[in-house]
């Protein structure tokens, strides 16, 4: 007697079947799982002057939330425009690049920040620039949000003939917030 091997074309279409799409469903979720972790999605941290001469991106600024509750960045402006420059005032908005004006920025043209040629000014722990909203009040972002908004600088040449006309640059500043103290 001779024993026959069969195979049901059933079973095998079946196990091929569950096979295939089995392969598939892992790659998917093995996919999601990535891209959760990843998040390819959020922006970029950057922090980019419009105007040339001054730079702010060796190192980022860093947006997070201080003791009070307000966001507040803390950063180093590098001078690159090849001459001495007084910083009289300083603005972190999340107002347009348009709309921005020296109202509600740091004021301290008293005494204003002399940086020298290539050299730079460091704004941070009890010097750090509150970002404001466009009534003037301290903007109140969580951890983990993200920032996008405007550094403005109001400045003057060492030697400008007129000290009270104030040049301006922005910057766009996009940043994830931090906790108090990280």
């Amino acid at each position: 007697m001779v024993e026959k091997n069969i195979r049901s074309p059933k079973g095998q279409a079946a196990m091929e079947y569950l096979m295939t799409y089995g392969w598939a469903i892992l790659v998917i979720v093995i996919v999601i799982a990535a891209l959760l972790f990843l998040n390819p999605f959020k922006a970029p941290e950057t922090c980019l002057f419009q105007q040339p001469g001054f730079s702010c991106s060796e190192a980022k600024p860093q947006v997070y939330v201080g003791e009070d509750g307000a966001t507040k960045v803390s950063m180093r402006i590098y001078n690159k425009q090849g001459q001495v420059v007084k910083l009289k005032k300083v603005l972190c908005t999340n107002v347009a690049s348009g709309d921005i004006t020296s109202d509600n920025a740091d004021d301290f043209s008293a005494e204003p920040k002399s940086v020298p040629a290539g050299g730079s000014v460091l704004f941070a722990a009890d010097t750090s620039v509150t970002c404001k909203d466009e009534s003037g009040n301290a903007l109140q972002l969580s951890a983990n949000s993200e920032f996008k908004g405007i550094i403005a600088l109001w400045y003057n040449f060492d030697n400008d003939p007129d000290q009270s006309i104030e040049r301006t640059a922005t910057a766009t500043l996009i940043s994830t917030v931090l906790a108090t103290g990280q």
